[in-house]
This record gives C-alpha cells, structure tokens and sequence, in this order.
C-alpha cells in the first residue's frame, strides 16, 4: 500500500535518530485528500497522541502511523529520497490522492466544487485568498464565501465579477449569477 524504499527509509530512521524520542512516529496525512489540491504531510508525532483511526505500519528503524480513511488515497504510493545538491528530500508520488474529475454525468455542485479547487482557488492564493462554495440555489445561483486575502479586499467586486463569475459561466452556461456571501467588513487579511 505505502512503500518507502530503503534509502528513504534509512534518511527518515537517522531523522528519528537525532531527535533522541521514544515513541516517537512518523504520521502521514492527506489535506483536501480526493481533490486536485491533494497533498501529503510528514510530520513527528507521539502513537500515544493519535486517535484510533491511525494505524501503525513498521519500517526500518521507526513506525510509521496513517489514518485509515486514507488507506484508498495513499494505495500504490512511493515514497522515496531525492538529491537536491546539497540536501536530500523525501518525494512522495501518491497517484491515488487527488481523485478523478468528475465525470459528465456528475452534479453541477460536483462539477463547480471541482473548478473552484483546480481553477479559481489557485489563482486567488497568489495574493493569499481563497473562495468556497457555500450552496448553490434553485435559480442557479452560486453562493461563494471568500476567505483569507480575498476577505476585505477593495478588489473583490471586481475579483468576483470579471473573474469568478465570468470563468464559472463561460463553464457552466446554466448558471444564473455567482454572488458573494462574505463579510467583508473584516479587513484583517485583505490584500488590497
């Protein structure tokens, strides 16, 4: 299911060396796991520490733990050592992590969820922002929620209008109009 060759596994087992803990594992997790921004994470952890739904899997030198609800996404993962010049670097190639798009048949919330993480999320993180689909009403209107940068920005009318709403409709032509549910009164974040 996850496989980590020798060379790795000897690099991650001198890192549990330094760190001179017992106890301590290595836990593997997916962010947004079943969308395009899949990506996997390393991280210390104590096997005291994690719910029961992380189930332990022994290498070389130290276990490693791995939540089961991802046993489906991390299948025929590898996970390997890289030579960048000077330094090493684990590399994971986690074919399964990501998902499909959806297919024709699939909903039009299915289908707008999936442009909104592949397309229209990506580019706003540029300036530290990102969208979500909060519902999408029986007149076919999208209702959006903005976040980080977005959150405040004196552009995001305009982000929304020429942006979003124009790439989602050139896309879905059923939609009737994309709106903005974000309060936008908190300027904390905004990039503008």
């Amino acid at each position: 299911m996850f496989d980590i060759t020798e060379e790795a596994q000897t690099y991650v087992a001198e890192l549990f060396t330094q760190q001179d803990e017992k106890d301590l594992g290595l836990k593997v997790d997916i962010e947004k796991a079943g969308t395009p921004a899949a990506t996997v994470t390393f991280n210390f952890c104590y096997s005291k520490d994690l719910p029961k739904v992380y189930k332990k899997f022994k290498y070389k030198g130290f276990n490693c733990y791995i939540d089961e609800s991802n046993f489906d996404y991390l299948k025929e993962s590898e996970v390997a050592l890289k030579d960048e010049g000077s330094s090493k670097k684990l590399t994971i190639t986690a074919p399964n992590a990501k998902g499909e798009p959806p297919k024709e048949d699939a909903t039009l919330e299915e289908k707008i969820q999936y442009t909104i993480v592949t397309e229209v999320s990506p580019q706003l993180a540029s300036h530290g922002g990102f969208v979500e689909l909060v519902e999408i009403t029986e007149d076919k209107d999208v209702i959006l929620n903005f976040g980080g940068g977005c959150q405040g920005c004196s552009s995001v009318k305009v982000t929304l209008k020429n942006g979003v709403e124009s790439q989602l409709k050139s896309k879905y032509p059923e939609i009737k109009s994309v709106q903005d549910v974000t309060d936008h009164t908190n300027k904390e974040n905004a990039y503008m």
